[in-house]
């Protein structure tokens, strides 16, 4: 059994207690990380290689930042875009045993029209031209992050609340569909067709508590994976406090292969 985790931790050194925590727990083989906000120089390496994960990270300060750790070895790490346009820090491809895995950070986006709606539109388009440029859907691939993107009405608490605004836009829902089209499923949903499965809650107005949440993490995989996937879980514990320390505004998302 191998699992894999994707978890948005809104700053790896503020929430380190929290990853360390359960990465002692849990002891998962292998959990990308998003929102790291940390240079690469001031990465918190020596943490994980205490706990025997190696890890790969790409980031900048005070924004995005993309990280994986894993046990085993790589064989091959990209750090952004192949043709190395400006990704952010928001993308890192790690070819691992027994499978690659993508783990991507796509920008939040903005108001209709906006710059940043627009390079929400693209960075989704340049996603899948990535992946078919790079892999086969005929083989096992996990892509998996934080997309900013709800699916559907089943994925927002409130869809009148939250349509037209950025995460439930009409164009990205249209764009993050298209990205499943290179031969994605989508893993909670495939497993849970009818749970909400929220990974984030809003800390400012307190929506965990309400559970006023949206689904906006995912584990992508090929259906090479599919039929290898044992579950896909939301640990809503992980997003609790710990220690009197703030948690992320994202709860983890787990997943379980028979591999």
């Amino acid at each position: 059994m191998r699992s894999l985790v994707t978890w948005n931790v809104n700053s790896v050194r503020a929430r380190l207690s929290y990853i360390s925590y359960w990465l002692e727990r849990e002891r998962w083989d292998f959990l990308a990380l998003q929102e790291t906000k940390v240079p690469d120089e001031l990465f918190p390496e020596g943490v994980f290689k205490e706990l025997g994960y190696g890890v790969v990270y790409h980031g900048q300060k005070a924004y995005n930042g993309v990280a994986l750790c894993f046990k085993g070895e790589p064989l091959r790490v990209l750090k952004g875009w192949p043709d190395g346009e400006d990704d952010e820090k928001r993308l890192i491809t790690v070819w691992l045993e027994p499978f690659p895995i993508v783990n991507v950070y796509v920008p939040r986006g903005g108001e209709k029209g906006s710059e940043r709606h627009a390079f929400k539109l693209y960075f989704l388009t340049k996603l899948k031209l990535f992946l078919q440029e790079s892999f086969s859907p005929d083989e096992p691939l996990a892509v998996v992050g934080d997309f900013n993107v709800a699916r559907s009405e089943l994925d927002v608490y409130d869809p009148a609340v939250w349509r037209g605004r950025p995460g439930f836009m009409e164009d990205e829902r249209q764009a993050f569909e298209e990205l499943l089209s290179f031969g994605l499923f989508d893993l909670f949903r495939e497993l849970h067709p009818d749970e909400p499965g929220y990974t984030w809650w809003d800390i400012e107005t307190g929506g965990f508590a309400r559970n006023r949440g949206l689904r906006i993490d995912y584990i992508l995989v090929t259906e090479p994976l599919l039929k290898r996937a044992q579950e896909c879980r939301v640990l809503r514990e992980a997003r609790r406090k710990l220690g009197g320390l703030l948690p992320s505004d994202h709860a983890p998302l787990v997943a379980a292969f028979r591999i």
